[in-house]
């Protein structure tokens, strides 16, 4: 199925203009849903991950996005959220799970999901401590978690603008998907939570040449205003 605006508007412009390569598109899973966990450093991020996989694997995928920004904030960020149906996310901690409720129905319609376990854009040079919720998303979904690395976008939109530099240089790579078998016992468990984080943070480290350490916690990350995701 070709949908009219990703074919018409979205592909030629990231492809001919900003995006310079797609790596790893074999390892989109094309008969499930799955969860695409990527690096965050960019609000060009959801838009150079979704065609690929939107156009490989032939179904929808939502975001998750900060609802002050998107869906309370400018009016062109609340159009963008309605059409892509995006999930919206309370900032606040513990105030994420109704998020992962509405992000685990739409794996079970059929549609991917794309999440940044940092839960906020970074510095570009460092990779944020990840945040639980997309163990907690794996776990209760069963879908494959595929690790995505994006480079590029921090240049072309960087944190703190909403002015977008036409140059082709982003880079989006998939890696091979991650499978977790759990239950509700292993979904209460912290330690097992932060294992199957740190384990989907280092594979996309791996993506983008970064070494991904779970014992730092960065300023960057914890008091940034842009789009937290669910998970703590």
């Amino acid at each position: 199925m070709v949908y009219f605006f990703e074919g018409l508007i979205m592909k030629p412009i990231l492809y001919n203009f900003l995006i310079k390569e797609v790596v790893g598109k074999e390892n989109l899973p094309k008969d499930k849903a799955m969860i695409i966990a990527a690096n965050h450093n960019s609000h060009l991020d959801e838009f150079v991950v979704m065609p690929p996989v939107v156009y490989t694997t032939k179904r929808r995928a939502r975001f998750f996005a900060d609802r002050q920004h998107w869906h309370e904030g400018k009016l062109v960020f609340r159009l963008i959220a309605k059409y892509f149906k995006s999930i919206p996310v309370d900032r606040g901690k513990g105030k994420g799970d109704e998020a992962l409720k509405k992000g685990l129905r739409e794996l079970e319609n059929g549609n991917s999901i794309i999440i940044y376990p940092e839960g906020t854009r970074g510095n570009a040079f460092d990779l944020g401590r990840g945040k639980v919720g997309v163990a907690k998303l794996a776990l209760r979904s069963g879908m494959p978690v595929v690790p995505c690395g994006v480079y590029g976008t921090q240049y072309l939109m960087p944190k703190g603008t909403h002015k977008i530099k036409m140059k082709k240089i982003v880079s989006v790579k998939f890696g091979k998907p991650m499978t977790f078998d759990g239950d509700a016992e292993g979904e209460n468990n912290p330690e097992e939570l932060r294992k199957i984080t740190d384990m989907i943070m280092s594979r996309i480290g791996t993506l983008i040449d970064q070494e991904y350490n779970p014992e730092v916690t960065d300023e960057f990350h914890s008091s940034s205003p842009s789009s937290p995701q669910p998970g703590n």
